[in-house]
């Protein structure tokens, strides 16, 4: 009899590769266009193990999603640990949530590439409510993290907060995804170019900075930013996004 770790092991293997290829391959292609014979080829396995592990090719797209998602949110949470972001203020929060969006431009442009890619498949397969509830699940961690974020503004009043939250989150942040994947993808400019869109992204965070921070955040932010050994600061430029501009 077969070890029962050892073949857990050995499947859990297995899905791994799957999904690391299957990403790497959705990345650079349309999903529509790749057939579950070129992933189980790109995996040098059989078509039959593919689909033991997933029974249609939505629910393979879909689980690929949610592992990407849920990898970078690990990634912003040990960089959130790292800069004691408890001790952030709203505003200094809520830009490091603005440049985790540069960061994924910078870092992540397949996953960029990846979700523009993966809105279409999953809306023209039709996908239930169900089926996406883990992919949802992944990504509403963004949300439950902002959500924290303007409540700690309630409190300390340095970002707007006469602006409903769900208001404020889509207008900031889903405009940093939004305009971080067009440039990802070559919308705007050929993806194979050398053009590094990175200061026209903090142009734009710059902007919503300035749009949503308060006079007080603003005060307290500038208080801040001279001090060499103030762990609770983004340090724009030195971690989260690795280039950054300040403020006025």
């Amino acid at each position: 009899m077969r070890n029962s770790e050892k073949d857990a092991a050995e499947m859990s293997a297995k899905r791994e590769i799957m999904l690391e290829t299957g990403f790497r391959i959705f990345a650079e292609n349309v999903i529509e266009s790749v057939s579950m014979n070129d992933i189980a080829k790109a995996c040098n396995l059989g078509i039959a193990t593919l689909y033991r592990y997933f029974s249609t090719k939505l629910d393979f797209v879909i689980a690929i999603g949610t592992r990407q998602w849920e990898d970078y949110y690990a990634e912003i949470e040990t960089e959130y640990r790292n800069l004691n972001g408890e001790n952030m203020t709203a505003s200094q929060e809520f830009e490091f949530y603005l440049d985790s969006y540069i960061t994924l431009y910078r870092r992540h442009k397949d996953i960029l590439r990846f979700n523009r890619n993966f809105d279409t498949y999953v809306r023209h397969e039709g996908a239930t409510s169900e089926q996406m509830r883990p992919y949802n699940e992944a990504v509403n961690a963004f949300a439950r993290k902002f959500h924290t974020v303007y409540e700690k503004a309630e409190n300390d009043g340095t970002l707007r907060t006469d602006i409903p939250e769900e208001r404020l989150f889509v207008s900031a942040m889903y405009t940093m995804l939004s305009v971080s994947a067009k440039y990802a993808e070559g919308l705007i400019y050929p993806s194979n170019s050398e053009n590094d869109m990175t200061e026209e992204l903090l142009f734009l965070k710059d902007i919503i900075l300035n749009a949503y921070i308060t006079e007080k955040g603003r005060s307290y932010h500038e208080s801040k930013a001279g001090s060499p050994d103030d762990s609770s600061r983004t340090r724009s430029g030195s971690s989260c996004c690795e280039r950054g501009v300040r403020w006025q």
